[in-house]
């Protein structure tokens, strides 16, 4: 099992105290992955949060446009390591969408899922707590938003300059 002086490496749990870890971990399920299993699929629904433990995981997004059977029909976005401290899933606490990535185990993954129900039950109990977790949260996402704010200038601006314009 994953000890406080690990989650402490993990950026969405920086702020708790090591109670608080405890708690978060009592509310998590320790899940297995072989290697090349899909642990998350784009467009399912998905109401959960990975945190990795052990292996590592490739994030794919699927093209919208494929010209032909040549063109890769999806993407590597991202490897996460689990000894970098990472998780994925974390719209998944916040909304009921489908998964925007699939996510595939590039080795055998041992992760802890915590569910959103679980989430928000915790938050209800410790709401001090609820407030460091939904303040790195929205700091996460308002970071994800402003890189892919950048990738979107840089791509209207490539597709500009070979448009001529």
């Amino acid at each position: 099992m994953m000890d406080a002086a690990f989650f402490r490496k993990i950026f969405l749990f920086q702020d708790l105290e090591e109670d608080e870890i405890h708690q978060v971990l009592g509310h998590t399920s320790r899940r297995e992955f072989s290697a090349q299993a899909v642990i998350i699929q784009e467009g399912d629904p998905g109401d959960s949060l990975f945190i990795m433990a052990a292996g590592e995981v490739e994030i794919t997004k699927q093209l919208t446009l494929v010209l032909d059977e040549d063109t890769p029909k999806e993407r590597v976005m991202i490897r996460l390591k689990a000894e970098n401290g990472v998780y994925f899933g974390e719209m998944a606490l916040l909304e009921n969408e489908t998964r925007s990535a699939t996510v595939t185990a590039s080795t055998d993954c041992s992760l802890l899922e915590l569910h959103q129900k679980d989430f928000l039950e915790l938050i209800e109990q410790n709401p001090a707590m609820g407030v460091k977790l939904l303040l790195r949260l929205a700091q996460i996402l308002s970071r994800h938003l402003r890189k892919t704010n950048q990738d979107v200038v840089k791509l209207t601006t490539a597709l500009a300059v070979s448009l001529g314009g």
